[in-house]
């Protein structure tokens, strides 16, 4: 029965995709002619002429040219829509803080007062991140059926809370308490969409929690017997009054992802062994998790190393082009990334006994409750 029911559910998942490329496609159709949904001004580029306008030397990285482009748009929305506007926009070759504008782009434009001119505030990538979107739609759903579809509503969910929560946070709540309600919604709603509420993502939530928990316990000692890092090199970090909370809770919610990976995993093993054995040991149970989690810690620490200390190396990079110390990159913009990775990897770390400590009362008290 299951291999007549198999050619039957490829036919429904290649149907159903079907139906999202079509989707897709008017999606972006859509998306690609919304300027009108907007209240921002938008103009798109008719028209380019490009001067060099003069190069100066660098401190250690050689030349760098600069130019200026006069650029003719045409307003696509708002009571001057339809009307053309001449805007200046300049760029230099490695476009660290630039970029180059090419004929058919959309820009979010401030249309000056003598209604021929206007100021450039930055361009309109909303096509953009809906194809990129859809891609990952569609991709999901062809490598993972209903499992991708979960993951994506789970997505969706946990975006949806993220901005509500920063929306909450600009109203004065208070972030740790904030912090605590995302972390905990961010569990549930990830583990039960995804699996269901059994007992594994049970099992799943206890181990995540736990985790995070003692996680934040080692970094607040930690933190209390050494020296402040330089919060206030924090990139963007202007407005918070206790910047020091603002990156507890930071690395606290960012290390969250990869501790609730390893916590499924190490969990959807004993539980694929406690369905085919409801009577197996807690020592069997104990080593199966032992043996998942030694192939699968040192892949996890370096996608950490990869996200986080990689993360960075673009502008540490431009500092030290730019004859800035390796000692000054470190304290000042690596300093945080390291801090992260290490927070991370404690994480990690500690979900592997804490499993197993979670599983040890579970076949603890499934033993008493059947005597």
């Amino acid at each position: 029965m299951a291999r007549q029911g198999a050619p039957g559910n490829r036919r429904r998942q290649a149907i159903l995709l079907a139906i999202l490329f079509v989707c897709a496609v008017v999606g972006y159709v859509v998306v690609d002619h919304d300027d009108a949904w907007y209240t921002s001004t938008i103009a798109v580029i008719t028209e380019i002429q490009t001067e060099h306008t003069e190069t100066q030397n660098g401190v250690s990285i050689g030349k760098e040219n600069y130019y200026v482009q006069t650029i003719t748009a045409r307003l696509t929305n708002g009571a001057r829509k339809g009307e053309t506007i001449g805007l200046s926009n300049q760029y230099t070759d490695s476009g660290v803080r630039d970029e180059c504008y090419q004929v058919g782009d959309k820009l979010f434009v401030e249309p000056g007062g003598d209604g021929e001119t206007g100021k450039i505030i930055g361009q309109k990538r909303d096509t953009l991140i809906y194809l990129l979107a859809a891609a990952l739609l569609i991709g999901m759903l062809a490598v993972a059926g209903a499992s991708g579809l979960l993951a994506t509503l789970s997505l969706v969910f946990n975006i949806a809370l993220l901005t509500i929560a920063l929306r909450c946070y600009l109203d004065g709540w208070n972030i740790f308490a904030l912090t605590g309600v995302l972390i905990l919604l961010f569990t549930i709603l990830s583990l039960v969409i995804a699996n269901g509420w059994n007992r594994r993502s049970a099992l799943a939530i206890a181990v995540t929690l736990l985790s995070i928990a003692a996680t934040a316990m080692i970094f607040l000692i930690v933190r209390a017997c050494t020296p402040e890092l330089q919060y206030q090199m924090m990139e963007y970090a202007v407005v918070p009054d206790d910047l020091s909370a603002l990156f507890f809770c930071e690395i606290m919610v960012g290390g969250l992802g990869a501790v609730m990976d390893v916590a499924i995993s190490l969990i959807s093993t004993a539980d694929e062994l406690l369905m085919h054995n409801p009577n197996i040991p807690y020592e069997q149970l104990r080593d199966s998790v032992r043996a998942v989690s030694d192939d699968i810690m040192g892949t996890m620490v370096n996608v950490l190393f990869f996200t986080y200390i990689c993360g960075g190396l673009p502008e540490m990079l431009l500092m030290l082009r730019n004859n800035l110390t390796v000692s000054f990159v470190w304290e000042y913009v690596l300093s945080f990334e390291m801090v992260r990775f290490l927070v991370g990897s404690i994480g990690l770390v500690l979900a592997v006994p804490i499993s197993q400590l979670v599983l040890k009362f579970w076949t603890s008290r499934r033993e008493v409750q059947h005597g």
